[in-house]
């Protein structure tokens, strides 16, 4: 939010140094991003942590500071306007909308904003348009209460609060031409047309212009789901949206048409009564607070008195054993904690004692930090750097990887009222961030990449503990360009996914964890966004745990990767927790196992995992291993082929099975395979 000193301190109090005021409004929450003090007024930017819709307008920021410096906050000048029937019909038909105000005003002279109202616009990044508009601008900024003005000869019919229509269409202002308005969403319309989109934006065919001599003004609370639904079914982000989204204040719609009505005073007269339209009631909410709970949860030596009157300087009401909250703060106090949080930011935390937690010392590792302080040691010693990644990330992110409607990732746990829309849900993978660490690297000149991380992902589940999710711990890496430093005598070999692949195998060693990397058919959610024929799926036992493979061209093109092949890797955190398997000492055999070579033709479609398996069933159950041990690929018949070399190797522990015993089982094992996949074109060479 952009604003200046000068303007705040019409509402409070500040330091006058600029220095001094930028360290209390930091430390009441209202973060300086920026802030000039050599320039006039000197301009600020804030950043809105706290998430609130109250902090949308400078009586709710002026509310944080006299919150700490108990100063008096100052209210702008207010009509006050008469209740009544109204001049123009009302009609409100939906819940959504538990209040609406709708005030007739008439042009009287040509008269433009006084200068402290334009100097507030411009502190806050707005130019003057007009008149009505710049006063609702205005009073918006002030108050925190978005109002907006229909010019009254455009109407036809009564003003009605309603769901919208399926089919109808809108003409939002500054956009171009009409959009279809989706069915459910909250409007204001008449009986020919929509006159704004409740909460977000007006339309361009009842707007106020230079011409207009009647307004009708409208001042309202609306749900804050339906807008933020409507806005962003719309893509359209407005002040007015960010205040509604993050609730309403529903006290203070007449406040704020009594505020417009002020600012267009000198130009503009209130006609009639007001008509409202109220099926709110304020729920008196009551919340416990004990002023000596709060006294050992803050560890602090304040009297009871003053703690009383320190919530009281945020609006909150002493009524018995507690407080009453006020209509601003029903959003986000329903606690004696939310209570505590209060009295802690007016105290200030840098003046609250520091207290450590009792803690027993010489604590012996728990398994799973031993697991992954190992699993960290094996990638760090294959030259791959630990990283940290964010929570959340952004749609974007999701339509980058091409996970579109009906994929397992396409569904996220969205946050509420996300400041930025770039991490707006709480990741349900690590792929997309692991890109775009490499996209930033590639950018910076740096195309040798090894980064790994350990981290969660959340899961929608309304069936979890939490109704809300399930959360997953995940290991993944992310390689790019060469397995070594490229020296003088050549190039080195580039990266692929038998790097990873190798990983997971000293992984599973490093960690007695039985993983194998198998191509054998499954199913993982990350497929669709690795290269078709290179990857692979990590198996524990018969269970998918991972996957490993190289990222896939079209994925890589939309991360904007033009030098670089990124391979992935990710492991399921509960397969690396997994109970170690003892090892187990077995005295070597006296005589060395006999190993027999077999060749075989495979025509494409047919894995060589297929083959090993067949040959295993068909075998005695001396059969101690079959292994790949050659390929070679070649076009017979006009149609590509391969040639695998398979090694067999026999137990022959006592060396007392003769070569034909052992060429008899080979033969056995080789038949066996061919009358299995014979009939998909696999053949013996000779």
């Amino acid at each position: 939010m952009r604003t200046s000193l000068d303007v705040l301190r019409r509402f409070v109090d500040l330091p006058a140094d600029p220095a001094a005021a930028r360290v209390l409004l930091d430390e009441v929450g209202l973060e300086v991003k920026r802030i000039d003090p050599d320039r006039p007024g000197v301009p600020v930017t804030l950043e809105l942590l706290a998430n609130r819709g109250d902090h949308h307008g400078h009586v709710g920021l002026a509310r944080e500071v006299a919150g700490r410096t108990g100063g008096d906050v100052r209210e702008p000048r207010c009509l006050d306007l008469v209740v009544g029937e109204g001049t123009h019909p009302v009609q409100v038909q939906t819940p959504l909308c538990p209040v609406y105000a709708l005030t007739e005003l008439r042009r009287t002279a040509e008269v433009g904003l006084d200068a402290e109202a334009r100097a507030l616009l411009e502190a806050c990044g707005l130019k003057p348009v007009h008149p009505v508009v710049d006063a609702t601008n205005v009073a918006n900024l002030e108050l925190g209460q978005p109002t907006h003005a229909f010019d009254a000869d455009t109407l036809v019919g009564p003003v009605t609060v309603r769901l919208s229509r399926a089919g109808e269409r809108a003409w939002p202002l500054f956009a171009p031409e009409p959009v279809d308005v989706p069915e459910g969403t909250v409007v204001i319309a008449d009986d020919e047309k929509i006159l704004a989109l409740a909460g977000v934006i007006g339309c361009e065919e009842s707007k106020t212009t230079a011409a207009t001599t009647r307004i009708l003004l409208e001042a309202a609370a609306f749900d804050p789901v339906a807008v933020r639904k409507a806005s962003r079914a719309l893509d359209v982000h407005t002040d007015s949206s960010a205040r509604f989204e993050r609730g309403a204040d529903f006290t203070l719609p007449l406040r704020g048409a009594g505020r417009v009505a002020a600012l267009l005073s000198a130009g503009w007269a209130v006609h009639g009564t007001t008509s409202l339209h109220a099926s709110w009631a304020d729920p008196a909410r009551l919340v416990p607070f004990e002023p000596a709970a709060c006294r050992a949860f803050l560890a602090v030596d304040e009297d009871d008195a003053s703690l009383w009157a320190r919530l009281g300087r945020y609006g909150f009401v002493r009524e018995g054993a507690g407080v009453r909250v006020p209509a601003h703060r029903l959003w986000d106090v329903e606690h004696p904690a939310d209570l505590y949080e209060e009295i802690a930011k007016s105290i200030g935390y840098d003046a609250t004692p520091t207290t450590l937690p009792a803690i027993d010392m010489g604590a012996v590792p728990s398994h799973a930090e031993q697991v992954w302080d190992t699993a960290a040691e094996v990638l760090v010693g294959a030259g791959f750097y630990e990283v940290v990644t964010d929570g959340f990330h952004g749609r974007q992110l999701v339509e980058q990887l091409g996970f579109g409607e009906g994929h397992p990732l396409h569904a996220h746990v969205e946050t509420a009222n996300a400041l930025d829309r770039a991490y707006s849900l709480l990741k349900n993978e690590t792929l997309g961030q692991a890109l775009e660490g490499v996209a930033l690297n590639v950018r910076m000149k740096h195309d040798e990449i090894k980064a790994f991380e350990r981290t969660r992902t959340f899961h929608p589940d309304p069936g979890a503990p939490n109704g809300v999710c399930t959360e997953r711990t995940v290991l993944w890496a992310i390689a790019a360009g060469h397995e070594r430093p490229r020296t003088w005598a050549g190039a080195a070999r580039e990266i692929d996914a038998h790097l990873l692949a190798g990983l997971v195998d000293e992984l599973a060693l490093a960690l007695r964890v039985p993983f194998a990397v198998s191509t054998a058919p499954g199913t993982h959610p990350l497929q669709s966004a690795l290269h078709p024929g290179r990857q692979a799926l990590v198996r524990q036992g018969d269970r998918v745990v991972g996957i490993v493979g190289e990222v896939h061209p079209a994925v890589v093109a939309r991360f904007r990767l033009k030098r670089v092949r990124p391979v992935y890797l990710e492991i399921d955190g509960d397969a690396l927790l997994a109970e170690p398997v003892r090892a187990v000492f077995a005295e070597p055999p006296r005589v060395p196992p006999v190993e027999r070579d077999l060749a075989f033709t495979l025509p494409r479609g047919v894995e060589a995992a297929a083959l090993c398996a067949a040959l295993e069933a068909g075998a005695p159950d001396w059969l101690r291993r079959v292994a790949v041990t050659d390929l070679y690929a070649h076009v017979q018949d006009g149609a590509p082929v391969r040639t695998l070399t398979v090694t067999l190797t026999w137990a022959n522990d006592e060396g007392d099975r003769t070569a034909e015993a052992l060429n008899a089982a080979t033969e056995q094992a080789a038949q066996a395979a061919l009358a299995a996949l014979g009939p998909r074109g696999v053949t013996l060479r000779a």
